[in-house]
């Protein structure tokens, strides 16, 4: 979904905003991962547009665990006068499933969607046992539980991606939590986890870099971060599945100042230095306004609840 019916222009947007008290200080964006994962970096490039469509500062800090819950939940029950904003990704749709949060879509203010992310399952570079998808399936079956699959949190959109392939592959692995893609992705590296699945974005760089071997992406066709590995589904493991990210306010926020925090994320999603970031590090531009993103929320949370029942985690 590309950029079109958003054509509010920077200086329209200086227009508006003198009706509103938006922003009045700095903001600050909550990133509920570690550092240097999809949500941090993009976040951070948000960030970083954005102070030049407002007068103020604005400010990214990671507030990590339970899955990104500590962080979204933050930003759910801050004051709702849009200083502060946040992150959130599929796991919104998921706490609720998995009791790990009592915390949804319902709570929170959809801004806008701006990227998704198909899953990619990588081991490390020098992984004697693994060279291919087979050979991953094949070392799964001979060592039934032994395989430790890292992920970015438990009842995470990664944790869900991992579980989805190992149960399609038909095998069962090990997984094991940490605070996030990147985290998770060193743990493989380290030598501590010997597998993730995380987004194609997110484990270009290291795959890139020679530090790990990408086996296959679970989307419909190679990702653009990653053009010469395979799809899943193209070595027979028939799955689909990843991640997205998108930027929300707490969720009694009033109208006024929804439309406004909204407006500045229109021009953000325009600028030419955050597409081309979008671009050079290989994010996919998908845009859904307020109300299309909080639909597609609501068709998230029934989507995983399910998937979630599916797969007994």
């Amino acid at each position: 979904m590309g950029a079109a019916g958003f054509g509010l222009t920077a200086g329209c947007l200086d227009e508006l905003q003198g009706d509103g008290d938006w922003p009045s200080r700095s903001v600050e964006v909550v990133a509920p991962w570690s550092a240097g994962g999809g949500a941090d970096r993009t976040s951070r490039q948000i960030a970083e547009v954005a102070e030049s469509h407002t007068d103020v500062s604005w400010n990214v800090s990671n507030q990590t665990g339970g899955s990104g819950s500590v962080g979204m939940n933050a930003v759910a029950t801050s004051d709702p006068d849009g200083h502060t904003l946040g992150c959130t990704a599929p796991e919104i749709a998921m706490f609720e499933h998995r009791d790990i949060e009592d915390l949804g879509p319902d709570d929170i203010t959809p801004i806008m969607q701006y990227t998704e992310m198909p899953a990619t399952l990588v081991v490390h570079e020098d992984n004697d046992d693994i060279d291919s998808l087979d050979d991953w399936i094949a070392y799964a079956e001979d060592n039934p539980g032994e395989l430790q699959m890292a992920n970015s949190g438990t009842g995470s959109s990664w944790h869900l991606a991992a579980a989805g392939i190992a149960d399609e592959a038909g095998v069962e692995v090990e997984h094991i939590s940490y605070d996030g893609a990147s985290d998770a992705m060193s743990h493989v590296i380290n030598g501590e986890a010997d597998c993730t699945a995380v987004g194609a974005a997110e484990a270009a760089p290291q795959v890139h870099d020679g530090e790990l071997q990408a086996l296959g992406v679970a989307f419909e066709e190679p990702a653009d971060a990653l053009p010469d590995v395979e799809t899943l589904a193209d070595q027979g493991l028939d799955i689909e599945i990843g991640s997205w990210l998108g930027h929300f306010a707490p969720g009694d926020v009033d109208d006024e100042t929804r439309d406004e925090i909204v407006d500045v994320y229109e021009s953000v999603f325009e600028d030419e230095e955050f597409e081309e970031f979008m671009d050079n590090n290989d994010f996919m531009l998908v845009q859904r306004g307020p109300d299309e993103f909080a639909d597609f929320l609501d068709e998230q949370y029934e989507y995983y609840g399910d998937l979630i029942d599916d797969l007994d985690i």
